[in-house]
């Protein structure tokens, strides 16, 4: 990849993060976490962990929010030695509910 096209990929990421809703930017903070599990990019994917933790709504989200923080917590862990294959599939799995349930049902 040449340097102007990485420079212009940036640009797109960049421009799409600016553009999208808060429910948007979850979807690819998964996105983000899953990719960097795939690529074994464990800093990287613990940075994105500890967005989705600090994205946490624990008074409006109640119950959800506190089974989604344990999982992230157990993911973080995971981060460090575990099984990057099993926490992209779970991240995986939790963003297409999230678009499903949250995204999707916001839209129509």
């Amino acid at each position: 990849m040449t340097q102007h096209t990485a420079l212009r990929m940036r640009q797109y990421q960049q421009q799409a993060v600016s553009t999208a809703t808060p429910d948007q930017l979850i979807a690819k903070l998964y996105d983000f976490g899953i990719a960097a599990c795939l690529r074994d990019d464990r800093t990287k994917l613990r940075a994105v962990l500890q967005e989705l933790i600090s994205s946490l709504n624990f008074e409006g989200g109640g119950e959800i929010a506190e089974r989604l923080f344990m999982l992230y917590e157990y993911f973080l862990n995971e981060s460090v030695s575990g099984d990057l294959p099993f926490v992209a599939e779970m991240l995986s799995e939790l963003r297409d509910v999230w678009k499903e349930y949250v995204i999707t049902r916001k839209a129509a």
